[in-house]
């Protein structure tokens, strides 16, 4: 594992700014990010926890909806009464999605925010696109059984492994994005994972979010 530094900011804002920094990533969990460390595909040089910031409740809303803070553990959210009550399909696509363990662990953000990838992506010897741009991409001509049918191109086939976002595009469910200067935006979950031929870096999607 590559050296890194480490910041825990106060609150939000001070979250915001924090990784603007070069190299910086947030980490909240860590169940996806600290697997792709280890691996070195991710080589963060800063990590900024953002694990206690005050983003953990879930709140109703006056049109009868549910405002579910991005730092919402996935086992929480999936336990909540008036989720299984009213999105059980949320309840079930969290619970589906991965064991008891990660659940505990993994945020409803961080869920969101997982690379899109494949078992090649996680193989180094191997071509693949979102690990390395311009490789080339050895799913299509190598096992894919379970890779995209729809939305693929010839870049990548990968799928998304949020089985959360799937229900929460079901549910037109909206997120909402904080940028530099605490500007906000509301956009759709199924606006904001792209295909593969509309690939943005994070800087220019958060450029677009504001």
């Amino acid at each position: 594992m590559k050296s890194f530094t480490y910041e825990r900011p106060a609150d939000v804002a001070a979250a915001v700014a924090a990784v603007v920094r070069p190299g910086a990533k947030y980490i909240s969990g860590g169940t996806n990010l600290l697997d792709l460390m280890k691996l070195q595909i991710e080589q963060p040089t800063h990590l900024v926890d953002v694990s206690r910031l005050p983003l953990k409740a879930i709140e109703d809303l006056p049109d009868g909806g549910l405002r579910i803070g991005a730092q919402a553990a996935n086992s929480d959210t999936a336990a909540d009464s008036r989720v299984r009550r009213r999105y059980p399909v949320l309840t079930q696509a969290l619970v589906s999605g991965a064991s008891g363990q990660l659940r505990n662990m993994a945020s409803v953000g961080g869920n969101l925010l997982q690379r899109t990838r494949c078992p090649y992506f996680y193989y180094a010897p191997e071509a693949c696109n979102k690990r390395r741009p311009g490789s080339g991409c050895a799913a299509i001509e190598g096992f894919n059984r379970g890779h995209a049918i729809l939305g693929a191109d010839d870049a990548c086939i990968a799928t998304h492994p949020s089985d959360m976002a799937v229900a929460l595009v079901a549910l037109e469910a909206q997120i909402e994005l904080l940028g530099e200067g605490s500007k906000s935006r509301r956009v759709a979950v199924g606006d904001f994972h792209l295909l593969p031929g509309q690939t943005r870096t994070l800087r220019q999607y958060l450029s677009r979010a504001r």
